[in-house]
């Protein structure tokens, strides 16, 4: 492995280890603020924050560049949007494994517009994801498979898009340029969403829900997305996929140490099957 895989490898599962401490942190946020407003209110720091970081990049950028930045800030909004409306319904910790979804549907997704060759360890990989899906959502000890975890999926496609579009807009916009871009695009849809159907809802600023707030902003969003865009250039968007998909084994542990959440056998075997698909997919069928 050479210095610039290790490299991408850490940035990208430094990120995954930093989304699965978000879980727990959107899921108290969610007592103060409304979905999108969270969403709105993180991107907007982060937008401030990555162009004060990365101003030299934006130099010359060119209305094509504004157009991807939009494109994947839009695909990355909804994703987020559509997760943390899910996440008022669900669980943490079913959030965080259902959302790793995406990374059995980036290579079909890559598959299917760019004509990308799959191979079989890719097809074992998506029955065994879908069986062990079934196995904890369909858990009646853990209360079925409901509205929540079925947005948790729609959002692991939107994700999915989000890395294939990512993967596709670094080779013609700046890295750097191509984050912030994305972090005003996402914050503006996600205001646009707040303002037509979140007017109205109570804005709760304590000392917990804005510090909740800015570990959001600076750490999950700014951080870890920058983390994740500068080690998806350094890699194949289905390599990074299996690296960030570990956000949910994460994602279940700081939901289990932070807010008490407890696994059934059948919700935890259902984790077990989910987790060896995606090895699985990742050597394709070596190991």
């Amino acid at each position: 492995m050479t210095k610039k895989e290790l490299m991408a490898d850490g940035l990208l599962l430094l990120t995954a280890l930093i989304w699965g401490s978000a879980f727990a942190v959107v899921k108290n946020t969610l007592d103060s603020f409304p979905p999108a407003a969270i969403i709105a209110m993180r991107y907007t720091i982060g937008a401030l924050l990555t162009g004060m970081l990365f101003r030299k990049h934006l130099k010359g950028i060119t209305r094509a560049d504004v157009a991807r930045g939009a494109l994947v800030g839009l695909l990355l909004s909804a994703a987020y949007i559509v997760q943390t409306i899910g996440l008022q319904f669900t669980t943490a910790g079913k959030n965080a494994f259902l959302t790793t979804v995406y990374v059995l549907l980036v290579p079909f997704g890559c598959r299917a517009l760019y004509r990308e060759e799959l191979n079989r360890a890719n097809y074992i990989a998506a029955g065994m994801m879908l069986l062990g899906i079934g196995l904890f959502s369909l858990d009646a000890e853990s209360g079925g498979l409901n509205i929540g975890d079925a947005l948790t999926l729609l959002c692991g496609a939107l994700f999915a898009a989000h890395i294939i579009s990512v993967d596709r807009c670094q080779g013609k916009t700046n890295v750097y340029a191509l984050i912030v871009l994305q972090f005003v695009f996402a914050a503006l849809f996600a205001l646009v969403y707040a303002l037509i159907f979140e007017r109205g809802m109570p804005l709760h600023f304590t000392v917990g829900s804005v510090g909740g707030l800015l570990y959001l902003a600076v750490f999950s969003t700014t951080i870890a997305m920058s983390l994740q865009n500068i080690g998806q250039s350094m890699a194949p968007a289905s390599h990074a996929a299996i690296l960030l998909s570990l956000e949910s084994v994460f994602g279940v542990l700081f939901s289990c140490l932070l807010l008490g959440e407890a696994l059934t056998p059948k919700m935890a075997l259902g984790f077990a099957v989910i987790f060896a698909a995606l090895v699985v997919n990742e050597t394709k069928g070596k190991a």
